[in-house]
């Protein structure tokens, strides 16, 4: 950075907002190539497309990715540079070395935020898998009673807890939870839901959204908070299930309002912040 700096009389500034829009091209480019059918025929080109809009905004090597996606608060590219050449490339590498090992490439105080980390994702797994074997007996419990009472009966139970379809936690801001499911999220990604979250059912307009997220930037134009929204949607899809439905039921969660700005479209009930 220091050398670009120098050679083309940049900041950092400059050089990470022209990176964030070379990355919204390239993203562009992958979905545009999508569409027309190279996930089929053109597949590893397409991939290489996808990882050079990742690196762009990351600022990293591919062998880091994995990392970087993990979000840890202080873990920047300096030390995950470390982490790729002492062989730590994955969140898999990490959970497998010890604690004394790490502390040799890392400060104690990014060894014990990943150990938090790995903590806290172990409790989440045996929390969902007790909370699933619980929902299961409840559902057979209720389906014996239904049964015993009229056995032609497949009416559901009256007053249902209304069913979560969003969940950020500011524990973990490299993912949300739709319906159930885990997506990755950038870190603006998140900052961004997190922002729509605070007025849900509202329109937050494109000048709000600019002035909390990138702060002073007077260059920043309502495309960013575009770019952010849309990739979103598309990551949610991927792990959605293809159908219409979904797509519109996702677009209209995470709704864009021509001219004026974006709106997290959810009832309170939905929404879950922890």
């Amino acid at each position: 950075m220091k050398s670009l700096e120098q050679e083309y009389i940049l900041y950092k500034g400059d050089v990470l907002r022209l990176a964030e829009g070379f990355c919204w091209l390239a993203d562009s480019l992958a979905a545009i190539a999508e569409s027309g059918c190279w996930n089929k025929k053109r597949k590893e080109d397409l991939k290489k497309i996808i990882l050079l809009s990742e690196r762009l905004i990351e600022g990293i090597e591919e062998e880091g990715l994995g990392l970087a996606r993990l979000y840890i608060p202080g873990l920047s590219r300096y030390y995950i540079k470390r982490l790729v050449k002492a062989g730590y490339t994955d969140e898999k590498c990490l959970r497998e070395v010890r604690e004394e090992e790490l502390a040799k490439v890392l400060p104690r105080r990014l060894v014990n935020r990943i150990q938090e980390r790995i903590k806290e994702e172990k409790v989440i797994q045996e929390v969902k898998k007790q909370k699933l074997i619980v929902e299961d007996k409840k559902l057979i419990t209720c389906k014996e009673k239904n049964d015993t009472k009229n056995p032609n009966s497949n009416l559901k139970p009256k007053n249902q807890k209304p069913k979560t379809v969003l969940e950020i936690s500011l524990h973990r801001p490299d993912r949300i939870i739709f319906e159930g499911k885990e997506i990755e999220v950038t870190a603006i990604g998140f900052s961004l839901l997190y922002l729509l979250a605070q007025h849900r059912e509202k329109v937050v307009s494109y000048e709000e959204i600019l002035k909390d997220l990138w702060k002073g930037e007077e260059d920043a134009i309502y495309t960013r908070t575009n770019y952010h929204i849309c990739k979103i949607r598309k990551d949610i899809s991927k792990i959605m299930d293809k159908k219409e439905d979904n797509t519109k039921k996702i677009e209209n969660v995470f709704k864009a309002i021509p001219g004026r700005g974006l709106m997290l479209n959810i009832k309170e009930e939905e929404l879950e912040i922890n």
